[in-house]
């Protein structure tokens, strides 16, 4: 049996368009001489980290150290729920049905990015601390405290928490605010709906 071509799909495209610009981002942030490692490269031969852990991609820094990043890219029209919208289940209500990105979310962050109209980078950013993500969901007595649950019946059956993002204010470590001269950003707006 054939294995299917991701690369075809949509959203895969969309995601290999928007890379280069988080990967810009990532540089701007962690430092130049940071190298990024996608976990995501091999189509079916998904690295154990991205399958197991949610970790997408891996920020080499200078010294050796590195950082592990969970990344979601939301195309431009998303812009205007303005929210998080965090995986729960994969398959609910199906006899497939099992714990999503948030039962193994084991990066040490998430970038979180809105694409510009005509995807030539982020309109808006976030790089938030998973941990401070986690306790901040959990001391607000858990996701359905902080978002509203959501069937996806576009892409499969998975369900997932919309949370409005200034709700995770206090687990950012970046945004777009603060390095909008060296990201290249114009005219963003603030963290309000416009």
């Amino acid at each position: 049996m054939a294995r299917p071509d991701f690369s075809q799909l949509s959203t895969e495209k969309f995601r290999l368009r928007m890379r280069p610009h988080a990967i810009a981002i990532y540089k701007v942030v962690f430092g130049e001489g940071c190298e990024m490692q996608d976990l995501r490269e091999d189509g079916f031969r998904v690295h154990v980290l991205d399958k197991e852990f949610g970790i997408d991609t891996l920020a080499v820094l200078p010294s050796g150290q590195w950082l592990s990043i969970q990344e979601k890219y939301r195309r431009h029209a998303a812009l205007r729920y303005l929210d998080f919208t965090q995986e729960y289940m994969n398959a609910e209500g199906t006899k497939h049905e099992a714990p999503g990105e948030w039962f193994k979310l084991g990066a040490q962050l998430y970038f979180y990015g809105w694409a510009t109209e005509d995807e030539s980078g982020f309109a808006k950013w976030v790089i938030l601390d998973v941990a401070k993500y986690k306790l901040l969901v959990e001391r607000a007595g858990g996701l359905s405290a902080v978002g509203i649950k959501r069937q996806n019946r576009q892409h499969g059956r998975a369900s997932f928490f919309a949370i409005p993002i200034k709700r995770l204010e206090p687990a950012f470590i970046a945004d777009y605010r603060a390095y909008r001269q060296n990201v290249g950003h114009q005219n963003v707006m603030a963290w309000t709906q416009t």
